[in-house]
């Protein structure tokens, strides 16, 4: 396949719920079994809550025909944030769609928990902590993953393990989940971000084949928001040194 693609990548809204679950079932459908696995599912109301408060993001071409999509999610009792349910189609792999949507993702969801500054007591304050999960045996995932600056979560918050009862394939024995889990230092969440702020378009080639992406995010498009982001990195570098990321293997459960 030679060309060029035009994409665009957008937050999804209610009306696109149904489209995007049936994208996933039909994943589930088609794919094998443990390769479908690497989905990691999320219960409804999760996933709807993601859509509802603007988190969870779609990329799909000029048609509107669905490419990728991935999630923030809160969990439960905790200030932590897991980035999930990544599905890129078979045949648009390869183009480094999942590092985009995290990197979109890492600036969503860090400005959707700016710390409260109000209280006397800074020092404690910190950005809800960044974790996501994947299968050992998503080699690819892993790689990406680390890639970008996540890091081994030794100890992930019990918070996690909820959705573990619908699970499709639980773990071998020995494992209390299928997944391993990894978190995002602040530093390498400050760059991150800042890189977001320097794309204007989301280009790769792969065997001849040029996929252009438009990113139709507002938080990279509107200029208060920016300006949030740009504050975001230095108060970040900030932290780095104030309050180590090693508080989150010691203290999972914090929040």
């Amino acid at each position: 396949m030679s060309g060029t693609t035009h994409a665009t990548i957008r937050s999804a809204g209610l009306g696109d719920v149904e489209h995007i679950l049936a994208e996933y079932r039909q994943a589930v459908a088609e794919l094998p079994r443990e390769e479908s696995a690497n989905l990691l599912w999320r219960p409804y109301d999760e996933f709807k809550a993601a859509v509802e408060n603007g988190l969870f993001f779609i990329i799909e071409n000029a048609m509107g025909s669905f490419m990728a999509g991935a999630g923030v999610f809160d969990l439960p009792g905790s200030a932590e944030k897991e980035l999930g349910m990544c599905y890129v189609k078979k045949e648009w792999r390869g183009y480094g769609l999942q590092n985009l949507l995290l990197q979109i993702r890492i600036c969503a969801a860090t400005l959707g928990h700016v710390p409260d500054k109000s209280g006397d007591d800074t020092a404690t304050e910190s950005f809800a902590a960044l974790i996501t999960g994947v299968k050992p045996a998503n080699e690819h995932s892993a790689v990406n993953t680390e890639r970008l600056g996540f890091e081994p979560l030794l100890t992930p918050p019990s918070a996690l393990f909820n959705a573990c009862a619908s699970c499709r394939t639980p773990p071998d024995s020995g494992r209390k989940c299928c997944c391993d889990f990894f978190y995002l230092s602040d530093a390498r969440r400050a760059d991150a971000i800042e890189k977001s702020l320097q794309m204007k378009n989301w280009s790769r080639t792969r065997n001849g084949h040029e996929l252009i992406v438009a990113l139709k995010i507002r938080h990279l498009l509107d200029a208060d928001f920016r300006k949030a982001l740009h504050d975001i990195v230095q108060e970040l570098r900030v932290q780095e040194l104030r309050v180590p990321t090693s508080r989150l293997l010691e203290n999972p459960d914090r929040g």
